[in-house]
């Protein structure tokens, strides 16, 4: 049996991937010091979904990835040290399957601990924004800013964002010092800071381990941000496919995409400030009257004062036809699926008519 099994569950778009990146990148030097990822990095995602329940995932898994939860647990039991099991997906699972999937570790250490990331709304909005469009969303950001503050439509971003909620569902029948809250520092700290205070919550020594990033980062600037929208909007919802968002992400994001254009961050709108100020403010003072374990200071989940700059709504249609060209010249040299591609060929082809370009009427290719 496990000595202690923390369960990382989110939230969303908190450090999770520079995190996941680094546990799983040392996962044998982490081993040999006491920790253990069961499993492999997929398994995690995997169990995820069949603990929350997302059946449209299930449904595309392998048997093996079915059975991935019942799998990582046994492992956990087997093993005499700590574990650590984390996707951000587990953070939206309902109050049900959060306590099932707690009294399943709970068989399988002698200790569960849950471990939750946050970071201030100011720099998740945009984040999440663009994550969605990567994942096929054509929703634009203005609007995305107004249906999460109405929490209209059908919008999942409070459910991966409610950090007082998720720690509720996630702790039922853990001790409040075993439900640890590990804030994301602010801007401009140190890169390796949420590293060493997530590694104080697990108590595993991680002197000497590298931080640098091996992974090269796509995330998007705001013309290409806003150019990956236009195309979804022109990709049959029809094809929209698991596969085709997997390549998106994988593939055609960070090779065809990122870097098309100068890199230009896009901020949350200074009439947008005061709503999200108000709503941290009560998620700080809720916990703050809590008992849970908080590592980090609770006011970096304050959002920043607003800054002058623009949003992906701002991007022209001469910038953005720039940016189109450039990735009908990357996707020339590695085309993927054919409708991604014949995607963005419309989409230079209706920048062309719209922007009064020289080249009006000719293909963008």
């Amino acid at each position: 049996m496990a000595r202690r099994v923390f369960i990382h569950v989110g939230t969303a778009k908190s450090g999770t991937s520079f995190l996941q990146d680094l546990w799983w990148r040392h996962r044998d030097e982490l081993c040999t010091r006491g920790l253990l990822l069961p499993g492999v990095r997929r398994d995690h995602f995997a169990a995820a979904a069949v603990v929350k329940g997302m059946s449209a995932v299930v449904e595309t898994l392998a048997d093996r990835e079915r059975d991935a939860w019942r799998r990582l647990v046994e492992e956990a039991r087997l093993w005499s040290g700590d574990v650590l099991l984390t996707n951000e997906h587990f953070s939206d699972s309902p109050p049900a399957a959060a306590r099932a999937a707690l009294d399943d570790l709970a068989s399988a250490a002698e200790e569960v601990h849950v471990v939750v990331t946050a970071r201030d709304l100011g720099r998740v909005l945009p984040s999440a924004w663009q994550q969605r469009v990567k994942m096929g969303a054509r929703q634009r950001y203005r609007r995305f800013l107004a249906t999460v503050r109405r929490d209209e439509d059908g919008q999942k971003f409070w459910r991966y964002q409610d950090v007082p909620a998720i720690l509720e569902r996630w702790s039922t029948g853990v001790p409040d010092e075993r439900a640890h809250l590990v804030v994301v520092p602010p801007s401009g700290a140190p890169r390796e800071e949420l590293w060493l205070r997530t590694a104080s919550v697990l108590g595993v020594d991680v002197a000497g381990l590298d931080t640098e990033a091996e992974r090269p980062n796509d995330s998007l600037g705001l013309v290409e941000a806003e150019l990956l929208r236009r195309i979804n909007e022109r990709l049959p919802r029809s094809e929209r496919s698991p596969e085709l968002t997997r390549h998106v992400k994988g593939t055609f994001v960070p090779d065809a995409l990122a870097g098309s254009e100068a890199r230009e961050s896009f901020v949350l709108p200074a009439r947008h400030h005061a709503w999200v100020h108000e709503r941290s403010a009560a998620v700080v003072a809720d916990l703050r009257a809590s008992a849970y374990d908080v590592v980090g200071d609770l006011d970096d989940l304050l959002p920043a004062p607003p800054r002058d700059g623009r949003t992906p709504d701002d991007a022209t249609d001469e910038e953005l036809l720039a940016a189109a060209r450039t990735v009908l010249t990357r996707l020339d040299k590695g085309p993927g699926p054919g409708s991604l591609d014949e995607a963005v060929g419309r989409i230079g082809d209706h920048l062309l008519r719209t922007s009064g370009g020289r080249q009006r009427g000719t293909s963008a290719q």
